[in-house]
């Protein structure tokens, strides 16, 4: 074989295996922030770990210019080579465990590996049993094998059966037909890694490479990198509690810009480093050169060319996907608002000569400025709650002119919604005179701006409502996911046994008070105040407070809820005169008007002078208040009866 063939057959085998180790590297990253949280990961990532080291020994060595350092690569190289089929066998074990076979018996199996495997590693390090002399052959020195080199070798070959046999038995456990399709081809990948780390030029000694084995070793570290391909993709899944296509798309993002570029800068690395020098530069100016230009051009095409991709690759081809994409770039947020109102109140003070102008909010504790244009000369009692109610009203201390009100020195303009009902806000901007005096043809541009400022008030409000309404959604959502996890390779134990975690603990278990779901409990029964299954069936009627109300409401036990919550609600109720918007008296406020006096949503935010979205996420915490206040009752009950 020709010396410059060989040369181009060590140079393709030196760049697979340096993407191996690139990829490999950027996989162990990439698991990083699961490693300590998911069995899988941990285990995958201890495997990839150690073929990389094997790799890049190899590698350097091969690399290295004195056989002292080209032995002590190698040698440590046996780090990877002892431990790979302790961590693949450990891989299996963790595999066989998300299908809910019991594994406290393989654990031993698991530990034992490791073990032996350190015993091979010492005797690999700090003796000639394993490995002797170097053999040194060009671009591929390898050492002799040794006297315990064929135990090893059994060692190696059981461990790694022992593995396979693993996931075969997991893969006959899996239920569905996803699940078992993916464990097909983690089954395949296994062979993945006894194929590449596996010493076998110290079987022959051989003292030179002939071309059919570069083929075969190239070959081999192609069919290694797919394998691992496959692995990392098939169990990138466990663990993860976000759906499939989310993790496939994180994924798939990460290897575009790490281990992808970094494959293909080393590659454009090597090549000019291996041309003769162009356009009269050394190599090394050119190298720089291309080296940031390969860098610039890869990161350039991932992000032109990312939503392509993502349809190529059906990452996120799903409509309500797009759906979601969409709305985020369309989202309006409170710089987006405050951008949008300043241009507002800029046009109305050069429209209207004017030098200063501002938009207020409304909210539960009084005005919130939102934006000014303009120095702001205003008394401080212009931003009280009490002033502020003012506006609402048909108060005789204001004074109108048209649809203006004067408060001082200020025109100001109530901001109301579409439908002229709900008071979003104010806009009020200084007085060019002491009353209105403003011309037809600036009405209309006056009237223009407001609308489009009361627009934007009433777009933000509705947003915030979607967004209370997704948040209330999350804990739910979340807990959808976890039980998709749990049971996508398991079969019905692992869903019953996590839906049985969450129901009631009514069966000497634990009390009802342990119960996660105590506070919707609540909340249910207090949706059916006055009547309604969520009260007449609800589990808290098997509380013993409620049980010592029995006798006082004639053996009714919807009653003796109803009155239990009614006094939980009480509790809620501050000291003093009641007042609507007080922020002290919010919580009560919307116990008592929306679930006592069962008013609508709506009704109650406009008494309460907030938004929708406000009254969600205040309902929420007055809601956990109840439930806190029944679960004091009922301990102090359980204490008297001595339960």
């Amino acid at each position: 074989m020709s010396s410059s063939l060989a040369d181009l057959l060590a140079l393709i085998n030196d760049v697979l295996q340096a993407a191996i180790v690139i990829f490999g590297s950027a996989v162990v990253l990439y698991n990083l922030p699961h490693w300590r949280r998911d069995q899988v990961t941990r285990a995958f990532s201890n495997l990839i770990v150690f073929v990389v080291v094997v790799y890049l020994t190899e590698l350097l060595a091969s690399r290295t210019i004195g056989t002292v350092s080209a032995e002590a690569w190698l040698r440590m190289g046996w780090v990877g080579i002892c431990l790979v089929p302790a961590a693949q066998y450990h891989l299996s074990h963790t595999l066989l465990g998300t299908t809910g076979h019991g594994l406290r018996r393989r654990l031993a199996y698991v530990v034992l590996s490791y073990l032996i495997g350190l015993v091979f590693l010492v005797l690999a390090l700090a003796t000639d049993l394993l490995a002797t002399s170097l053999v040194t052959v060009p671009r591929a020195p390898h050492l002799r094998s040794g006297p315990l080199f064929g135990l090893f070798a059994l060692y190696f070959v059981g461990v790694a059966a022992a593995g396979i046999y693993n996931v075969w038995y997991a893969r006959a456990r899996c239920v569905t037909s996803t699940t078992r399709q993916r464990m097909t081809v983690i089954l395949l990948a296994f062979l993945a890694a006894p194929l590449g780390v596996f010493p076998y030029q110290l079987i022959n000694n051989a003292s030179q490479i002939r071309l059919p084995i570069w083929l075969l070793l190239i070959l081999g570290n192609l069919v290694v990198g797919l394998m691992f391909a496959l692995l990392t993709y098939y169990l990138a899944y466990f663990g993860r509690v976000s759906p499939d296509r989310v993790v496939r798309v994180r994924l798939f993002k990460f290897m575009a810009r790490v281990p992808m570029t970094g494959t293909i800068v080393l590659l454009v690395y090597v090549l000019v480093n291996r041309t003769s020098p162009m356009l009269g530069l050394p190599p090394e100016t050119m190298s720089a050169i291309a080296v940031v230009a390969a860098v610039m051009l890869v990161e350039w095409a991932v992000h032109n060319y990312k939503r392509p991709l993502e349809r190529v690759l059906q990452l996120n081809n799903e409509p309500d996907v797009r759906r979601i994409q969409e709305l985020s770039e369309r989202i309006l947020t409170t710089r987006d608002l405050h951008q949008f109102l300043e241009s507002i109140l800029t046009a109305i003070c050069d429209a209207l000569r004017t030098p200063t102008a501002f938009v207020a909010a409304l909210t539960v504790e009084g005005p919130r400025l939102e934006v000014v244009v303009g120095p702001l000369r205003a008394p401080d009692d212009l931003w009280e709650a009490a002033s502020w109610q003012n506006l609402t009203s048909d108060s005789p201390e204001l004074e109108r002119r048209d649809q203006f009100i004067l408060w001082h020195n200020y025109w100001i303009h109530p901001l109301y919604d579409r439908s002229q009902e709900f008071m979003l806000g104010i806009l009020g901007m200084e007085g060019r005179a002491p009353e209105p005096d403003l011309s037809p043809e600036e009405l209309v541009i006056f009237d223009r701006l407001v609308n489009q400022a009361a627009a934007a008030l009433e777009d933000r409000i509705l947003q915030q409502e979607v967004f209370a309404a997704v948040e209330g959604l999350l804990p739910e959502i979340t807990a959808l996911q976890r039980r998709r996890s749990a049971a996508t390779y398991g079969s019905a134990p692992q869903l019953t046994e996590r839906l049985i975690s969450n129901g009631p603990t009514d069966n000497g278990e634990g009390t009802l008070l342990d119960d996660p779901g105590f506070g919707d409990m609540v909340r249910d029964a207090l949706s059916h105040y006055w009547g309604g299954p969520k009260l007449t069936e609800s589990p808290l009627l098997g509380l013993h407070v409620v049980q010592e109300a029995l006798d006082e409401f004639e053996g009714n036990p919807a009653k003796a809820l109803r009155a239990i919550l009614q006094r939980a609600i009480e509790q809620q109720r501050p000291e003093g005169e009641r007042r609507m918007t007080a922020t002290e008296w919010i919580l009560y406020n919307i116990l008592e008007l929306k679930f006592v006096q069962g008013q609508k949503v709506r009704d109650v935010a406009r008494r309460l002078a907030m938004s929708e979205s406000d009254l969600y996420r205040k309902q929420r915490v007055a809601i956990e208040n109840v439930a806190e206040a029944v679960s004091r009752m009922e301990r102090d009950a359980t204490t008297r009866d001595g339960v």
